[in-house]
Formats: structure tokens, C-alpha cells, sequence
């Protein structure tokens, strides 16, 4: 049985400054030109004890003609970058129904409702089958713990099982040449990458690390994760 690990110190005070934000409503920033409103509660793109979604933001640049499937969407920043980026398709969904109603208000918010879909899921349960893209985003919880406030749902992953049922169900989801960009920090143990690493060689996908950072005490990766059998199938041609 794996031992329970502790919720990191930067962590728990992100989780006072999320609730602290929550108790003075909606409010708004300005990130690169774009501007967002944060609802209670719903993971804000910029923070002193994160920097996942700002990150992930600068790493999505021409995605001219794509089709983008961004997961997790929280206020819909990383869609709307999308979108901005040329995709010429983005669909953004949440488990949250506050998330969901937080995002399609900034879609608005920036004139993109033509291009950006929102809807409420949990990872892939309400995204058609049929439907494939070119490229999937997720900026998932990354402290495993079993127990916390439900409110806080965006960063905490018990077990690690939302990290489980994406690099099962991803690849269903794009094209063959498609790839997933994802963010991660060991901010409970060095390990951490490794799990992480691991989980997805399980699910037969390959990855690339395509930027690290030093910050608050912790590294910070993006990952792009792209499917080893088709990408092993193409060297040998």
C-alpha cells in the first residue's frame, strides 16, 4: 500500500489564498492582453503559488488550423490562448459546473464563443467518441491526497487516479500524429516525475520534456506526450 503523503506547505497556502479570493467574489485580471474573470473557488491562471497554467499559456503558440481539446479548463485561459493561437476548433471542459459557467463568461468575455465550445465532463465522459484532435491540453491537480475539501477539487488528485483515466483514455481521442501537453511539479517528493513518467510508458505513450523551470522551491515541467507505437512505427518506414 502506498504511504499517504502529506499536502505540501505551498500547496495548503494556495489553498488559503484560493479561499481568501473566494470570500471578495468574482474578480479580474489581465493576462498577455487577455482579460479573465475568476470565480470562487476556480483555479486562477496566475497565482504566487503556482505557475502551471502560466507556463503551459507560454508554451502554446502556433496551432494554426488545429483542433484542441483543453481539459480542466478552470476560467478558460489556456482555450482561449488556443484559439488566439489559430486552432480553428477548441473545446474547453470542466467537472465543475462553476468552472464551466466561469469559462464560457471569458470565452465571451473575448469575443471567441464562435470558436470555443465549453462544456461540462469529467476528463472524457461527455467529449463525442467520434471526435478526435490534434492536440489535448491539461493542467491537472498534482498532489495526490485522499480527503480534502472538495472545493478544491483543481488541485488535488487522490491516488493519482485523474492522472490514471487521462493516459488511458487520451490517445482515443487524437489523431495519430497527435500529441498531449501536460504540466507537472514534484512538489510532494523528487519521485514524482517518475510516476509520472512511468504511468505513461504504461499506456504506451512517449514523451519530451519541452521546458523546465526552477520556482517556489520546486521544479516545474511541461511535458508533450505523443503515442510510442505510432511514433516507433513511423522511424521504421
Amino acid at each position: 500500500m502506498r504511504k499517504k503523503l502529506p499536502i505540501p506547505r505551498i500547496t495548503r497556502a494556495f489553498m488559503k489564498d484560493i479561499e481568501s479570493n473566494a470570500a471578495k467574489g468574482v474578480y479580474r485580471i489581465s493576462s498577455n492582453r487577455i482579460s479573465i474573470d475568476v470565480f470562487p473557488f476556480v483555479f486562477p491562471p496566475e497565482s504566487s503559488f503556482s505557475n502551471s497554467s502560466r507556463s503551459l499559456f507560454l508554451t502554446i503558440r502556433n496551432l494554426s488550423g488545429k483542433t484542441v481539446l483543453d481539459i480542466g479548463t478552470g476560467t478558460g485561459i489556456l482555450a482561449i490562448k488556443a484559439a488566439l493561437a489559430g486552432a480553428r476548433l477548441v473545446e474547453a471542459v470542466d467537472i465543475s459546473a462553476e468552472a464551466v459557467k466561469c469559462a464560457r463568461h471569458n470565452v465571451k468575455l473575448n469575443g471567441l464563443s464562435k470558436k470555443i465550445r465549453v462544456f461540462q465532463s469529467d476528463l472524457f465522459s461527455k467529449v463525442p467518441k467520434s471526435r478526435k484532435y490534434d492536440l489535448i491540453i491539461a493542467n491537472p491537480p498534482i498532489v495526490d491526497y485522499s480527503g480534502g475539501d472538495s472545493r478544491f477539487f483543481s488541485l488535488l488528485d487522490p491516488n493519482f487516479s485523474f492522472h490514471d483515466r487521462l493516459f488511458s483514455n487520451a490517445c482515443k481521442y487524437l489523431v495519430p500524429e497527435g500529441s498531449m501537453l501536460l504540466c507537472h511539479a514534484n512538489l510532494q517528493k523528487k519521485s514524482s516525475f517518475k510516476r509520472l513518467e512511468r504511468l505513461a510508458l504504461q499506456n504506451c505513450w512517449n514523451f519530451k520534456i519541452v521546458e523546465r523551470q526552477d520556482s517556489l522551491g520546486f521544479e516545474w515541467r511541461i511535458y508533450n506526450f505523443f503515442q510510442a507505437l505510432k511514433v516507433k512505427a513511423g522511424l521504421n518506414d
